[in-house]
């Protein structure tokens, strides 16, 4: 969970407009003086053990309040602390539990989760004033990526899977599937074909641009359409259909906002007539939304 702590002399908020994921039976205006306003957001790491991060987070804002002298808090749900945050039901849950141990101590109010709000808040600017803190499970002093265990299996154009151990030879196949389980790439120092691709003229890095985006020379923009127009045939050949969906989702969408959070990707995010949005970094997002909306009978599938 992260936290910004502020001493205010005021914070006031008015819920205007609820999202997908929006709590009801909400106060929809509230306001409270001389209070410490605690904007919190529920990580994804949090749910490996909500009450532990929840205790720990009352026990950093208690001591907080008490440094400064104030025994009201404002806990204020703010989704924008984090990239990586916890499914809504898990940050609605922390909140509420977060509420409960605090209101045994402190005077406590809450605003809603996912609601659009407008807010007034008056810092104090002491030194004390403006505090953050990071609260993990457990001992560590950040997020731990949790362990994933792996199958590979080849699934044949006929839809039959096999073991991959069977592939795993000198072939042009097998050495594909050898890189793209990691077998055969070296660790350390960077791809050797980084430096292959620079020297053939075929993409190269943009220092105009953010971190891991590509400019594709003429060689390799010929190459890559090639590759594209080859993929479109056989997905044609293959009965798939092409579709071309938005480059950006509102994270106003339970869906939309669970699968952003189970990636660390780069990602892009911004506020757009008062909807909190992202820019696409896969193409699922629009897949997904697409086959939700289709009708599909037995006789559609495989």
């Amino acid at each position: 969970m992260r936290l910004l702590l502020i001493h205010s002399d005021s914070i006031e908020y008015e819920a205007l407009k609820k999202t997908a994921m929006a709590e009801e039976n909400i106060l929809v205006k509230d306001s409270l003086e001389e209070a410490v306003v605690a904007f919190c957001a529920v990580e994804s790491v949090d749910e490996d053990d909500i009450g532990d991060v929840v205790s720990r987070a009352a026990a950093e804002i208690c001591a907080t309040a008490d440094r400064v002298g104030s025994d009201r808090v404002m806990i204020y749900p703010y989704a924008h602390l984090s990239t990586d945050l916890a499914s809504p039901q898990q940050a609605v849950s922390a909140l509420r539990a977060l509420e409960a141990e605090l209101s045994g101590r402190l005077s406590v109010r809450r605003a809603p989760f996912g609601w659009y709000k407008s807010f007034r808040l008056s810092c104090k600017g002491h030194p004390l004033s403006e505090l953050s803190r990071v609260i993990v499970p457990g001992d560590a002093d950040a997020p731990q990526k949790k362990e994933i265990s792996r199958e590979w299996f080849v699934l044949t154009p006929a839809g039959e899977q096999r073991e991959i151990d069977a592939f795993l030879d000198d072939s042009q196949f097998g050495k594909l599937i050898a890189k793209e389980t990691g077998s055969a790439v070296a660790t350390g120092g960077d791809p050797v074909h980084v430096e292959l691709m620079r020297a053939k003229e075929i993409v190269d890095y943009e220092a105009r641009s953010d971190v891991g985006n590509l400019r594709w020379l003429p060689r390799g923009k010929l190459i890559r359409d090639l590759i594209a127009d080859y993929c479109l045939r056989t997905v044609l050949e293959y009965g798939g259909s092409p579709v071309e969906t938005p480059v950006m989702y509102d994270l106003g969408d339970p869906a939309i906002y669970e699968h952003a959070a189970k990636f660390g990707e780069r990602q892009y995010r911004f506020v757009s007539n008062n909807r909190n949005m992202m820019l696409r970094f896969a193409a699922c997002f629009g897949m997904f939304s697409i086959m939700h909306d289709m009708h599909i009978s037995p006789n559609n599938l495989p």
